[in-house]
């Protein structure tokens, strides 16, 4: 039995209900205006079929991301697109660096395609390098997935190297996808977006999602972005029918109506806790990691189990042990409210005392 190995299941444990759980990355803001409501209108709606193709939101979509409405597809949440993808490249060989989100190897291991890894180290703070392209010309993948800010490090792939990246790409034949499901945390998004280059490659495809940064996990809704259309035709018969329900279809629209400036606060929030929470953490004696996302990733120098203790005191974060490249030191802790974020450095200064 596949060991579940994700943040935010915390609620589904019996008794847990109601601990404070950053172990999953979800906008503290909470669900943009309209959004609850346009869900219960949409209720009734649930006797009918959704639009296979979520056609309308499609439309919204692409007004909000200035691509055709033709170079999206929209799925059941990120993952159901990852999964998709490499049975629709009939990818034989993926390539993912470590470490990273674990989904990207289930997938390529679920079509039976092998993988290959491009190690981060720590020594330069988890960045992306140039080995990179060494290893991919080394090792031609039908697939590269890469994620921009890397989960769970939080660090953004430097400018140049995507360009790159998708050059020496395309002359090899293979596919790059870039997930920025959490790019629209970071400041600047757009001078970090591949979504710049998707008209030059049509070997790009570009993830998003509405669950981190709506606030919506649990109506599952993802979409991505891809100049080849065929690609785009494959991913929909890649998977079941209907992948996006009526009720995520109609609550992804209402999100989506004032985007722009919950956005902007979105952003600006989350900088100003991220920093609260880097600074304190390091003044403790942890070392802190320059994330850009909505979540702070560091290592534990002490000799007692960070999640264990924190667990304890009614507070859930996501160890990283089990992500490929970390060993159980390190942890990825959300950025939540105000008020959870100084309970999170209440409980971490009590255990330090506590030595």
């Amino acid at each position: 039995m596949n060991k579940y190995e994700h943040g935010g299941n915390a609620a589904h444990e019996d008794g847990r209900e109601s601990i404070i759980d950053l172990s999953a990355n979800i906008n503290p803001l909470g669900m943009p205006e309209g959004v609850r409501e346009a869900i219960i209108c949409d209720i009734c709606n649930c006797a009918r079929y959704p639009d296979s193709e979520s056609s309308k939101l499609r439309e919204k979509i692409a007004l909000h991301e200035g691509v055709p409405p033709e170079m999206i597809f929209c799925g059941n949440g990120a993952s159901d697109i990852i999964f998709r993808l490499p049975r629709a490249m009939r990818a034989k060989k993926i390539l993912v660096t470590a470490p990273t989100f674990s989904d990207y190897e289930r997938s390529a291991l679920s079509h039976g395609a092998t993988v290959c890894r491009f190690e981060l180290s720590p020594t330069n703070g988890f960045i992306l390098g140039t080995g990179l392209l060494d290893i991919l010309c080394a090792e031609k993948p039908d697939l590269v997935y890469i994620c921009n800010p890397n989960n769970p490090t939080g660090v953004l792939m430097p400018n140049g190297l995507i360009d790159s990246l998708l050059d020496h790409s395309r002359e090899i034949g293979s596919f790059v996808v870039v997930d920025e499901c959490f790019l629209d945390f970071t400041m600047s998004s757009g001078e970090h977006t591949s979504k710049r280059f998707i008209d030059k490659h049509p070997n790009l495809v570009a993830l998003k999602a509405f669950t981190k940064i709506f606030a919506l996990p649990g109506l599952r809704l993802g979409y991505a972005l891809c100049s080849d259309v065929n690609l785009i035709s494959r991913l929909r018969f890649s998977g079941a029918d209907w992948p996006v329900s009526n009720l995520a279809q109609a609550a992804a629209t209402a999100a989506l109506d004032n985007a722009d400036d919950y956005l902007k606060r979105t952003v600006c929030y989350v900088s100003e806790q991220r920093s609260f929470m880097q600074k304190e953490l390091r003044e403790l004696g942890y070392a802190v990691y320059d994330s850009s996302a909505n979540y702070v990733f560091l290592r534990n120098p002490y000799p007692f189990d960070l999640g264990a203790e924190l667990d304890n005191a009614g507070i859930r974060i996501r160890r990283c042990g089990n992500f490929k490249g970390l060993d159980s030191s390190y942890y990825r802790i959300a950025v939540s409210t105000t008020e959870n974020n100084k309970k999170l450095i209440s409980a971490i200064t009590r255990l330090k005392h506590e030595l």
